[in-house]
């Protein structure tokens, strides 16, 4: 069974807390960007990963005057899901955003199958899952927030990297979908739909040699701005950054076949880049 922990600073007196975000995935990349943000708007944060939660409060605290607390579960199992719903019903959270994701990189004949099954469980149920469980509180008291981190994976197949991709697509999908049935309820549902950026995720799915993984990428903090802002404007969705929206604007012309093709070439392997300002350094 895994560990789990959690470490709170809240203050003793209910009336003196912030707002409280939740962020999944919260201790590298994209959430503890939008986490940092987030502490550095006024928010509280509930960091939620499967690790590395310890350094990632201790950064937030050390850098932001936030109230923050952690908690260390997998997510990829219903019972770590049914965890951090817990503990964000006793901080009377009503921001979420559910980032949280890994990725499976090669062609699908020779992945194990448990990767394949572990990312849907991270990626899609516990997207599900968490959701089914709050949306209800957040209706019956008026309002609240869901963000949904997607992907510009999300809007073509994607050949060697075909999983992630549907992942990303059913993400964007469901929260659509759940955006639309909640209209008038006064919670609001926004999709986020970043390009490549600059986070361990690249080393983590052994994708370095890869066209995308040696390209150029996006801040984590322009990523994790564009993410608030939409979050606190409730837009339906916003594609973070030029190469974000240039992508999801040649997936609505291309034909699915050229799509197809267009996009599993960032997945496939590359040469390096000759040196530019524009190829962003880890």
């Amino acid at each position: 069974m895994r560990r789990r922990s959690w470490h709170a600073t809240w203050s003793a007196c209910p009336t003196a807390r912030p707002d409280v975000a939740l962020v999944t995935g919260a201790s590298s990349g994209i959430g503890f960007a939008v986490a940092r943000e987030l502490a550095q708007q006024g928010y509280g944060v509930f960091v939620v990963a499967e690790r590395g939660v310890d350094q990632a409060v201790h950064q937030l605290r050390q850098h932001t005057a936030a109230q923050v607390t952690g908690l260390e579960v997998d997510l990829a199992l219903p019972s770590g899901v049914e965890a951090a719903v817990a503990r964000a019903r006793e901080l009377d959270v009503r921001t979420f955003v559910l980032n949280a994701g890994v990725g499976v990189h090669g062609p699908f004949l020779h992945t194990p199958l448990q990767d394949e099954l572990r990312l849907v469980d991270l990626n899609v149920r516990s997207v599900v899952h968490l959701a089914h469980l709050v949306v209800p509180n957040l209706v019956a008291a008026g309002g609240g927030r869901l963000v949904v981190v997607s992907s510009i994976a999300a809007t073509m197949p994607a050949p060697l990297f075909g999983t992630y991709a549907a992942s990303k697509a059913f993400l964007r999908s469901f929260a659509w979908s759940l955006r639309g049935e909640l209209a008038g309820t006064g919670v609001t549902v926004t999709t986020v739909l970043p390009s490549a950026t600059r986070t361990p995720f690249f080393r983590a799915a052994k994708m370095e040699r890869t066209h995308i993984g040696r390209g150029p990428k996006s801040s984590p903090a322009m990523v994790a701005r564009r993410a608030v802002e939409a979050l606190q404007d409730g837009r339906a969705e916003v594609a973070t950054g030029l190469q974000a929206k240039a992508m999801v604007a040649i997936a609505r012309v291309l034909p699915q076949p050229t799509r197809t093709a267009f996009h599993g070439w960032f997945y496939a392997p590359g040469a390096p880049p000759p040196a530019s300002p524009a190829t962003y350094a880890e």
